[in-house]
């Protein structure tokens, strides 16, 4: 083909990218795009244009390499050092995607969205103060952005500045993946008068939410109220034991007749939990009186419960199950798997099944897992709702936290002040999987030296 040919071609492609864009058909504007930049090498946009829609399809490598082609032939353009830093913090390379995003705000200081891009990025590197600040200053001009006002509660709840993170977190419902729900009647106020009234609370969110929230019940029940519950049906055996609940209702289900409703991740805002009256007395729920395959071998001076793989998105809070296997080094302590799902596998990927007693085929509910862990020493966790399971139940748990670790964690502690039974082990870098395993294991031995085995 003729140069000018090629410059049609590629003129052709970038105009389809953009329209299968437009239309959500992103895999046939990946495809476009690429064509485009494979035609017209030094066109920018195409390259540009090429790792937006690549991150979208959640390939952030690829696209911070289409990031770095754009830029090489136009180095200071906001939006590319934007969309580069963007996607640098997507896959933890925290200090670079400080620079794209610093860099990006120093062009286009009149950019609110380049300015909440780097606030979040901050927050993820522990300059919380900073990010606060950034995300205070645009919330000013920009009430209507939903998710800024998410992430600002968000950060208030990482600072435990609960009276304006509370009520900040109601941001939620302004979100398109987290709509408010309509049901009908009034919904609790936090002021009205709950004596002699049904209150139904309606579930919300994940497993771990539900676990960690679930506590805030009997203070309504203290105020007075009849309370039926909603919740996923894979908790309701152990929601069941939540102290006052009057009834139970599986999410998706028609509730029951009542005066008044609310979310039940709310409660902290409508009861008015500051601080200093968190309501942190574990445990808040009981394990099921039941038969586990917990095994407790001659000799063993520990049992131990493991899981090691959580949710990826919007941020993996997994550890390779490879940097774990120090646990496995002591014959005195019987390491039993309570990982469920498709990463179970990893025990046969790396060859230590024979070492490790899987329990994951045997825990089909939560349940389950709260009767092994009734019947377990100690749980090692990532920050999943096993790790909100735990601390629930006041069983003594050891949680490895990636460096961007959840609000609810904060930054520092190396406790929790929602679960007085849990340890943290942090990352003290986004790569650093060995630091947090090696203090661990140094608890650990301590534990098992004080710790006679059942033969001596």
């Amino acid at each position: 083909m003729t140069d000018q040919s090629n410059h049609n071609a590629a003129a052709r492609a970038l105009a389809d990218g953009g329209r299968a864009w437009q239309a959500g058909r992103i895999e046939a504007a990946v495809a476009a795009f690429a064509i485009a930049a494979r035609l017209a090498p030094t066109t920018a946009a195409a390259h540009g244009n090429l790792g937006v829609a690549l991150r979208r399809l959640g390939r952030p490598h690829a696209a911070v390499a289409s990031y770095r082609r754009a830029l090489s032939l136009v180095p200071d353009d906001a939006a590319t050092l934007s969309n580069l830093g963007n996607a640098l913090r997507e896959i933890g390379e925290l200090p670079e995607a400080e620079l794209a995003l610093r860099r990006a705000v120093a062009l286009d200081g009149g950019n609110r969205s380049f300015a909440f891009n780097l606030a979040l990025l901050l927050r993820d590197r522990r300059q919380h103060l900073e990010a606060l600040a950034l995300m205070e200053a645009l919330a000013v001009g920009w009430p209507e952005n939903g998710e800024l006002a998410w992430d600002l509660a968000l950060t208030q709840l990482y600072l435990a500045d609960f009276d304006s993170g509370w009520p900040g977190y109601e941001a939620r419902f302004r979100l398109s993946r987290s709509p408010a729900r309509p049901l009908p009647g009034p919904r609790w106020d936090g002021v009205a008068d709950l004596a002699g009234k049904t209150l139904f609370l309606h579930s919300e969110q994940g497993f771990g939410d539900a676990l960690q929230f679930v506590r805030f019940v009997p203070l309504a029940v203290a105020r007075g109220a009849r309370v039926v519950l909603e919740c996923l049906p894979e908790l309701r055996e152990l929601f069941a034991t939540v102290p006052g609940v009057a009834q139970l209702v599986d999410k998706g289900t028609p509730p029951p007749p009542y005066d008044l409703w609310a979310p039940m991740l709310s409660l902290p805002c409508l009861l008015g939990t500051g601080a200093d009256v968190l309501p942190a007395a574990v445990p808040y729920l009981t394990p099921p009186a039941r038969a586990t395959g917990v095994r407790r071998p001659p000799g063993t001076a520990l049992t131990l419960g493991l899981v090691w793989a959580g949710k990826t998105t919007p941020r993996d809070r997994s550890w390779p199950l490879e940097e774990l296997l120090p646990l496995l080094s002591d014959p005195r302590i019987a390491v039993h798997a309570l990982q469920v799902g498709p990463r179970g596998s990893d025990l046969d990927h790396l060859g230590v099944r024979h070492l490790v007693h899987d329990l994951g085929p045997e825990l089909n509910s939560f349940a389950d897992t709260a009767a092994a862990m009734a019947a377990l020493d100690l749980v090692i966790t990532v920050d999943t709702s096993v790790a909100h399971l735990a601390g629930a139940l006041g069983r003594p748990c050891w949680v490895l936290l990636r460096y961007v670790s959840d609000w609810r964690w904060q930054d520092e502690p190396a406790d929790s002040p929602w679960y007085p039974s849990m340890r943290l082990f942090r990352q003290a870098d986004p790569q650093d999987f060995k630091g947090p395993v090696a203090e661990l294991m140094a608890a650990l031995t301590g534990v098992t030296a004080a710790t006679p085995s059942v033969l001596t």
